[in-house]
Parts: structure tokens; C-alpha cells; sequence
């Protein structure tokens, strides 16, 4: 398992089954398959993007558009901290 994607994992396993953590950030799918870099590691592959805040899960469809539209990678990113910030709230 690549480091990133156990992180990920890590994080909201251990409370949702393996289908839940799958959804997609994007468009809500139960067709997430992919855990994507929001801040692209770039071509030297930098393990310092390797952070919960960074990694998302997406369907391919949806992988593929924040690859070509800067403004929907943002979404994802916002998307991304509400789901976080709303899993860490209901620790509380």
C-alpha cells in the first residue's frame, strides 16, 4: 500500500466501512476509486504532500476534472476540509 493512500485510510477507516470512505469528495458517487493529490507532488513525486488535507478520494470522472480545471480542484479542496473538520467535530 503506497503511503498516501494509508494515510488516508488511517484517518476514516475506522469508523466507515470501506464503501463509505470510498465516495467520491467530488460528486458524492459510491464510485470513488482514486486517492488523489490536491497539491500535485509534481514529477519528483515530494512525499511532503503525503497529509490528510491533501488527499481525497474521487471517482474518475471526477479525477480527470480537477486534473483540467484549477477551479473544480479548489472545490475539492474545500470539500475536502469541511468533511474533515465535520469527522473531527463528531469526536468530540
Amino acid at each position: 500500500m503506497q503511503k498516501h493512500t494509508k494515510i488516508f485510510n488511517d484517518f476514516w477507516l475506522p469508523e466507515f466501512t470501506i464503501a463509505q470512505t470510498y465516495q467520491c469528495f467530488g460528486c458524492n458517487s459510491w464510485f470513488g476509486t482514486d486517492i488523489h493529490h490536491i497539491d500535485n507532488k509534481g514529477s519528483g513525486g515530494s512525499k511532503f504532500k503525503d497529509y490528510l488535507e491533501n488527499l481525497c478520494c474521487l471517482c474518475r470522472k471526477c479525477h480527470q476534472k480537477c486534473h483540467s480545471d484549477k477551479n473544480y480542484n479548489i472545490q475539492v479542496r474545500v470539500n475536502t476540509l469541511r468533511l474533515i473538520a465535520d469527522h473531527l467535530e463528531g469526536q468530540i
